[in-house]
């Protein structure tokens, strides 16, 4: 269980920041091993830990993949029930750096799907990510431009991308503020057999 109580004045990201350092800290994990495990540098880790660096979308998939839980439980949005319904008027915000996002699904670490609103606000690539599964980004409002490997494409609002998540991609807009919607979904854990071979 997360033992931070925050202190008077604490703002949502600061939470974050304690959030994460804790999260390592239970799982006794180095910043050497999760960076092994995200593909984030170890530097970079450090950083967002303290609260020096805000996480963006990419890397909140990657740390909640790692750790086994959603990305609402990480920045702590979550109370995880059967029905989980989220109000976009009053979702909770935090700041990143490809802007303000809101987590939008919240059936905790049993579900595979993840869902975020993402205000972009940059005009070029802040950082790229790359993790297992899909991912699936649906433009709301404004111009994006999205690159995923080596190819680039542009979206409008109506528009929607679907790509396989292990190639490294960003999103960023493009002459103005833009909306998108973005969901990720896991990779379905192996089966096991279904039972002993017949002889």
């Amino acid at each position: 269980m997360i033992s931070h109580v925050p202190a008077e004045g604490d703002g949502p990201e600061q939470r974050v920041a304690a959030r994460l350092g804790e999260l390592r800290r239970e799982r006794g994990l180095t910043l050497t091993t999760l960076a092994e495990r995200t593909g984030i540098s170890a530097a970079h880790l450090s950083r967002m830990e303290k609260g020096e660096r805000q996480p963006s979308i990419g890397s909140l998939f990657q740390l909640a993949r790692a750790y086994g839980i959603s990305v609402g439980e990480l920045v702590g949005d979550e109370r995880p029930r059967e029905l989980h319904v989220v109000r976009g008027a009053t979702a909770p915000v935090h700041e990143g750096p490809d802007g303000p996002y809101a987590t939008m699904a919240g059936l905790g670490p049993r579900s595979a799907l993840e869902a975020v609103r993402l205000e972009l606000t940059a005009d070029g690539p802040e950082r790229a990510a790359a993790h297992a599964g899909e991912e699936w980004v649906y433009v709301v409002r404004g111009q994006v431009l999205a690159r995923v490997g080596e190819e680039e494409v542009a979206l409008a609002a109506g528009d929607a991308l679907h790509f396989d998540a292990v190639a490294r991609h960003t999103l960023w807009s493009r002459g103005g503020p833009a909306t998108v919607i973005i969901v990720s979904v896991a990779p379905a854990p192996a089966r096991p057999p279904h039972g002993p071979a017949s002889g």
